[in-house]
């Protein structure tokens, strides 16, 4: 079995997706998980999807095996990464080699790309913001308009030329807890909080509908003023954990993928392995 680990630490959450044969077969959401114990657990549950129904009662060799799969990456043919925490990063990297994997990307400028980086300074240049790009080359785009709704919301561009950069706003949950610590009498609230259409007739709903329409306001104007670094056929993608209500408010032709980060991940490791 030859799978592809992709791990993605974002700013408050870290996800992790395998592959096999291309396709996710796994997917992992949790909060902010150290890199060993999000290793071990995975490894685990995999381990244990693999032996299937033998999995309930373990003979020597089988509980043999899951030791040593559990103890190394040996059950991925590779491990590809994101992460814009640098602590994690540094902590993954030893994981990985105390781990013994041979075969590792870490998602940067300085990885073989199927673009160019045409910033100021590629390396200061999120990692997610590069896959989500070679996501959509990976889906056979050769240009478009980017948005990444998770904790900050970008607004990316990826012409013929190359990468271009793009803007970034913070997401409608950053939005709230800043009304909140920012202000003396504002409520925090949360995301799952329903919409609102403006006027709110009290607090939370003015501060829900001023930061979910505002948000999208703001993304439809970035996208709007995009347009003239990309021809008339690029596409709009749109990924991460608000996208989907973000998606249903755009354009006719927007397409959302919520995995486009990870397809990405797996474009470029592949990439870089040849």
């Amino acid at each position: 079995m030859a799978l592809l680990l992709a791990l993605d630490r974002g700013n408050d959450s870290f996800k992790a997706a395998v592959f096999d044969e291309g396709k996710i077969v796994a997917r992992w959401r949790v909060s902010a998980a150290r890199p060993e114990t999000a290793l071990r657990r995975i490894a685990r549950e995999v381990a244990w999807a693999s032996m299937g129904a033998r999995a309930v009662r373990l003979s020597a060799p089988d509980r043999g095996r899951l030791k040593r799969l559990l103890a190394s990456t040996a059950l991925f043919h590779g491990v590809v990464y994101s992460s814009v925490d640098p602590l994690w990063t540094r902590e993954i990297r030893v994981v990985l080699a105390r781990m013994g994997a041979s075969r590792v990307l870490e998602v940067s400028s300085k990885m073989d790309s199927p673009f160019e980086i045409l910033v100021a300074r590629p390396a200061k240049v999120g990692p997610d913001r590069l896959a989500a790009a070679a996501g959509i080359v990976a889906a056979g785009a050769v240009e478009g308009i980017i948005v990444d709704a998770g904790t900050a919301v970008t607004v990316d561009v990826l012409s013929k030329r190359g990468f271009l950069g793009g803007s970034i706003l913070p997401g409608v949950a950053l939005m709230r807890r800043a009304l909140h610590e920012g202000t003396a009498a504002l409520p925090l609230v949360p995301v799952s909080c329903g919409e609102f259409d403006p006027p709110g007739r009290d607090t939370k709903e003015a501060i829900v509908s001023g930061t979910h329409w505002g948000s999208i306001g703001a993304v439809k104007e970035l996208v709007a003023r995009s347009r003239g670094a990309v021809s008339r056929d690029a596409g709009l993608w749109v990924t991460g954990g608000w996208g989907a209500a973000l998606a249903s408010c755009l354009e006719d032709s927007v397409r959302y993928e919520p995995d486009l980060v990870f397809h990405g991940m797996r474009y470029l490791f592949d990439l870089n392995q040849r």
